[in-house]
């Protein structure tokens, strides 16, 4: 067993028994700790629960946190510190990977908030309304694309991504400011998680629908694609 998963009070330091609260290095030993003990990807980079994040200010924290943990910086290390610094640098890079995409994060925030705490993920259906509409905007996007080309087609689409993406930003401004006048992350109206679920999951579809369209190799000539 790991340092880490055996690491079974998470305020200790693993290494001399001391205090260390979040801290990811021991003010009394300088050993590095376990960033798996933490809750979540917002706390393994120090970053407020929030959905709209400053690019800067996730890469200033990635790279910090990157700087401290890197495998490279511990090769001298006794075994268990070695295998910290490599899973800590695992986790800092799922964090980052999963939190500089706003619709990863938006997804990842619902699932970490919401009543079920699931962060590995929660699945998400679309309503049969929205299904309806998408299959059908589907079925007319190949139609056009096949009488007036592909560009013409994909033209129309991203019109429509854009639409549904400044839809999922305005929810998200509106969610974070509830959260900054003080309500919690887990009290938030659940018409506002769930229309922000679905337009994600529309999302989805409309992104899937533009890669069935996008020309692929070997059929550049094709009009349909």
């Amino acid at each position: 067993m790991s340092v880490s998963s055996a690491h079974t009070d998470p305020s200790l330091c693993w290494n001399c028994r001391e205090t260390v609260s979040d801290a990811d290095i021991c003010p009394s030993c300088v050993k590095i700790q376990p960033v798996g003990r933490k809750a979540d990807f917002y706390s393994i980079l120090g970053l407020p629960v929030r959905l709209i994040m400053e690019p800067g200010q996730l890469t200033d924290r990635f790279h910090g946190k990157s700087r401290i943990f890197h495998p490279d910086f511990h090769q001298d290390e006794e075994s268990g510190e070695q295998l910290i610094s490599l899973e800590n640098a695992a986790l800092v890079n799922q964090a980052f990977k999963t939190l500089k995409d706003p619709y990863d994060r938006a997804a990842y925030f619902l699932d970490l908030t919401g009543p079920h705490h699931s962060p590995q993920g929660q699945k998400t259906t679309l309503s049969p309304i929205l299904l309806m509409e998408v299959m059908e905007l589907k079925e007319s996007l190949e139609e056009e694309a096949g009488e007036r080309g592909t560009d013409e087609a994909l033209s129309r689409l991203a019109r429509r991504v854009a639409e549904e993406e400044t839809r999922i930003l305005d929810l998200m401004k509106k969610m974070d400011a509830l959260l900054e006048g003080g309500t919690d992350a887990g009290q938030l109206p659940e018409n506002d998680r769930s229309a922000l679920r679905q337009a994600l999951e529309y999302r989805k579809y409309l992104k899937s629908i533009e890669r069935d369209l996008k020309p692929r190799p070997g059929n550049i000539g094709n009009p349909k694609h």
